[in-house]
């Protein structure tokens, strides 16, 4: 409900008459805080024999901030576009701390035999109630009065984040015994922690290189996008909402049908035949600027974007070096949030000389060289089968009797 709410932030600060580079550094300056503080909170964790109430804290710390937002234009007569920017950017900080102890959760409460089963499950659940939300939502939001529309919007989609807040609380994490924590290298420095965990899982590294290429890219012309469609293209708030529950259903689609292609053909060689299609979007959208047409290239690409997603989960959870798992997982989120905060600004910025639709194609360029390092720099020995993804498609397909 508060991700159905939380994808018109964009949308409420243009409509108050904020400038692209506000958006811009909505999507910036959430990263700049991660590079801080992801790899003392992975230290903080790894001497943690119980981080679930981490977790839990964390998460509520990164939703409570919509209720100001809410309640902003109530107090607030000037400057609502920059102090909403301000609040969503502080609410990045709690965020961070939780995205720091979530992935060691799901790796702790869920056996790896089941985890592709568990997260296309999760993410199918998930998409399907934002593309049912969304789509509701841009209608009201159309129909009902700025900005009391915006604040009910957030209102109920915080109502919704807090429930959740609770039901993550009830998660059961297993409790690891002092003397079994991983890190208790007290002594060692976090360089020589992230040292140890590349020694012991070299392809680690590769994965880390490889997905920083890939998406430099997509940070660049990530904030370009709703630009584009509402300054541009002049996309009302029911086409934002129509096009989030567009790639929300392909998104649902798309799990259901590249869980089985994981299973039969492994998630490397899935992940190598679903790149190239996720690579052509922001070309796509460069090319044919149609309000229209962006709902059919939405919704191919997004069908193809959980044969990426998923299976560079599965590849990443299983490479993760055990013995430096937080830190592993930390040094890799501060690479990934240094491309994240560095790309939007220049995208923005590039954008205002170049214009937006040279920009896509730029970022497409980039993202295309990414793709391509995954192919001569691989995780495995799998290549993709013509032969094991037609089994895998035949499998989709109801049984004759």
């Amino acid at each position: 409900m508060l991700a159905a709410a939380g994808a018109f932030n964009a949308t409420y600060i243009l409509r108050w008459g904020g400038s692209r580079t506000l958006v811009g550094l909505l999507s910036s300056v959430p990263a700049l805080i991660a590079v801080f503080l992801f790899m003392p909170a992975a230290r903080i964790l790894e001497r943690q024999h119980r981080y679930g109430p981490f977790v839990v804290w964390s998460l509520f710390g990164s939703r409570i901030g919509y209720l100001l937002i809410a309640l902003m234009p109530l107090f607030l007569r000037r400057w609502i576009p920059e102090a909403t920017t301000f609040v969503l950017i502080a609410m990045s900080a709690p965020a961070v701390l939780f995205a720091t102890g979530w992935n060691p959760l799901l790796a702790d409460v869920v056996p790896e035999q089941v985890r592709a089963t568990v997260f296309s499950w999760r993410s199918i659940l998930s998409s399907a109630t934002i593309a049912a939300l969304t789509y509701v939502a841009g209608l009201w939001l159309d129909r009902a009065a700025f900005p009391g529309n915006y604040q009910w919007l957030f209102a109920v989609g915080l109502a919704g984040g807090l429930l959740s807040v609770y039901l993550v609380a009830r998660i059961k994490i297993p409790e690891v015994e002092p003397a079994q924590v991983p890190l208790l290298h007290r002594k060692s420095s976090l360089i020589e922690g992230v040292r140890e965990g590349l020694r012991e899982r070299p392809e680690f590294g590769r994965l880390t290189i490889n997905t920083l290429v890939f998406n430099l890219g997509a940070w660049m012309v990530g904030p370009l996008y709703i630009i584009f469609f509402v300054q541009e293209l002049g996309a009302a708030d029911s086409w934002v909402g129509l096009y989030t529950t567009v790639i929300h259903v392909a998104i649902v689609a798309g799990y259901w049908v590249w869980r089985r292609i994981s299973i039969r053909m492994g998630d490397f060689p899935s992940l190598l035949v679903a790149l190239p299609v996720v690579t052509a979007f922001p070309f796509l959208v460069a090319l044919l600027p149609n309000l229209s047409l962006i709902l059919a290239i939405g919704l191919l690409i997004h069908f193809f974007l959980p044969g990426v997603d998923l299976n560079h989960s599965l590849i990443f959870m299983a490479r993760v070096p055990p013995s430096r798992r937080h830190t592993s997982i930390a040094f890799y989120s501060v690479v990934m949030n240094l491309g994240a905060f560095a790309c939007p600004i220049a995208g923005v910025a590039l954008a205002g000389v170049i214009g937006i639709r040279w920009t896509l194609v730029l970022g497409g360029v980039l993202r295309a060289l990414g793709m391509l390092l995954f192919y001569r720099y691989p995780m495995d020995d799998r290549r993709p089968s013509l032969r094991a993804l037609g089994s895998a498609l035949r499998d989709l397909l109801p049984v004759r009797r």
